[in-house]
């Protein structure tokens, strides 16, 4: 069964010298629990690494807030991505309150720049699917 998902996080810092915006596209972890979404949607470490992987690979596109189709995606791209994961935090000596994926955007415009900087965009919009295994 495949599930559609829209994890939307909150932006951590805005550059304006560099023109990115620096923030968590997804939380998989808040002190050792789970998180879950307002959807009640949790994303588990390890699939939040396979979806990375493919991410960083095949698109790197942010969404305007959920929208879809091509007028959802937001002129820029994910130049920086880094999977915080309980097992990477740990290998770089690194304690964390949370677990997931930071990522740092750069969008096309300054246009889009201010609206993170101004706070009308609060967090990524990252669109997927969740792919569940139902019992016999």
């Amino acid at each position: 069964m495949s599930n559609g998902i829209h994890v939307n996080t909150q932006i951590c810092k805005v550059d304006e010298s560099l023109g990115l915006v620096f923030g968590w596209a997804v939380i998989c972890k808040i002190d050792g629990e789970c998180y879950f979404d307002l959807q009640d949607h949790h994303i588990p470490e390890d699939a939040m690494m396979e979806a990375a992987t493919d991410f960083m690979q095949n698109s790197r596109m942010a969404k305007d807030m959920h929208t879809k189709g091509e007028e959802g995606v937001l002129p820029g791209s994910i130049l920086f991505a880094m999977p915080m994961t309980t097992e990477v935090a740990k290998a770089f000596g690194i304690e964390t309150k949370l677990t997931g994926l930071m990522i740092a955007m750069k969008p096309d415009s300054d246009e889009i720049l201010q609206k993170f900087k101004s706070g009308e965009y609060t967090g990524f919009s990252i669109g997927g699917f969740h792919i569940t295994q139902e019992d016999a």
